[in-house]
């Protein structure tokens, strides 16, 4: 076989360690030699390289030693934010939010509107784009500086076509969103499930930064969860991994919108949680109400978001005999109701497994394999309603130089 020549592979180790500071932010050159496998010398000289064309910047602080270590802290280096930017949506229940970050991490923007219930995909996508071109106009970034727009959907994306994967009873079923919305903004655009992209951010940025193994779980209007393996997003064969909402919790319960009895969405889903109150609260049936009353020592509310947490607890039981993951992350609407939620539900997968030892409160990054390897913490998201579009903007960041799929 013949040798690459020096200049291609010199060019594909630039955009290797270009790629990586692009996904991980800010490292030192020790981080990127161990990230890579390339000799420190080499990483050196490249560096300087990078430095000199102003792709890449040394910054004056410096990172502490791996893991607490004793020794000489490190120099840090990250990619110049002038180099460009990425952007981030997020498709909710009733909105739409959208982020604009650089390549060193740093959140430029960030911009939200409200949409009605059910709202139509095209309505959806015109506002998303209304409000992206009005955060560049904002903070005055052009258009060729934007690197990408990733995409988050409520619903599985087929990863072989980019897809929303064709289901009755999603609204998004086989629009092609990359294509219809990369016509509007003149960019290109990469799609994945809402759940997928918190469990990205909150990994990258947020509450699973000390963890390779975890589960994410979204409670919000619909019920999703999402797994990262050895660091890595664990999507399934056709991108349906994680699509939890629709598991039969009990054949004869309440119908729900896929046409079947009792799944776990018709249970803990925030609509159902609503409705499960309306007869007795009224016009107060609102999210913000329940958990504020629920704190304030209403019983009805404490019991709603009880009963949603112990269900949803004994699906995240089953989870955590199939995937064994160090960490449990829960995110979406329902995670604001905190230990309301959280202390139930934990209860719930000590039942379901009781040979695991469960834990709680905040994540440690000092030294996440100190503790029991059979126990799990189950914990609240730190990014909040922000995790979707953040992880939107990780799968632009963390896919750059590669090629972007157009839809047909």
């Amino acid at each position: 076989m013949a040798t690459p020549p020096r200049e291609s592979r010199s060019e594909r180790t630039r955009q290797a360690v270009v790629r990586l500071l692009r996904e991980r932010g800010t490292l030192s050159r020790a981080d990127i030699a161990r990230a890579t496998g390339m000799s420190r010398s080499t990483i050196s000289a490249l560096i300087g390289d990078l430095v000199a064309d102003d792709i890449v910047m040394e910054l004056g602080t410096k990172l502490p030693p791996v893991g607490g270590r004793a020794g000489r802290p490190a120099a840090a280096v990250m990619l110049n934010p002038a180099t460009g930017e990425a952007v981030g949506v997020d498709f909710g229940h009733r909105h739409v939010h959208v982020i604009i970050a650089d390549v060193a991490h740093e959140v430029r923007i960030a911009k939200s509107a409200e949409l009605p219930p059910r709202y139509e995909p095209q309505r959806g996508l015109d506002t998303a784009a209304d409000l992206v071109q009005s955060a560049m106009d904002e903070i005055g970034t052009r258009r060729s500086r934007i690197l990408g727009v990733g995409v988050g959907l409520p619903c599985a994306v087929d990863r072989r076509t980019g897809l929303p994967t064709v289901r009755r009873y999603s609204p998004w079923s086989g629009v092609p969103v990359a294509a219809e919305l990369g016509a509007r903004l003149r960019l290109p655009v990469l799609v994945d499930n809402d759940a997928g992209l918190g469990a990205l951010a909150e990994r990258q940025w947020g509450a699973g930064r000390a963890y390779e193994d975890l589960v994410y779980l979204k409670l919000h209007a619909g019920v999703g969860a999402a797994f990262i393996s050895n660091g890595r997003p664990v999507r399934g064969a056709a991108g349906t991994a994680g699509e939890i909402g629709h598991l039969v919790m009990d054949p004869g319960g309440p119908l729900c919108r896929c046409g079947n009895r009792g799944c776990l969405e018709s249970y803990i889903g925030l609509p159902a949680v609503l409705r499960g109150l309306e007869h007795g609260y009224g016009d107060r049936v609102s999210l913000r109400n329940i958990i504020t009353m629920a704190w304030q020592g209403d019983r009805g509310c404490q019991r709603a978001l009880a009963e949603a947490g112990a269900m949803a607890g004994r699906v995240t039981g089953m989870l955590c005999r199939l995937l064994d993951p160090r960490c449990v992350i829960v995110g979406g609407a329902l995670a604001a109701a905190g230990e309301l939620l959280l202390g139930p539900l934990r209860e719930a997968v000590a039942a379901a497994d009781p040979d695991r030892s469960v834990t709680g409160g905040a994540p440690s990054a000092a030294d996440p394999a100190a503790p029991d390897p059979a126990s799990t913490l189950i914990t609240a998201s730190t990014l909040g309603p922000q995790a979707s579009a953040l992880g939107a903007v990780a799968l632009v960041l963390g896919r750059t130089g590669d090629p972007l799929p157009v839809q047909r």
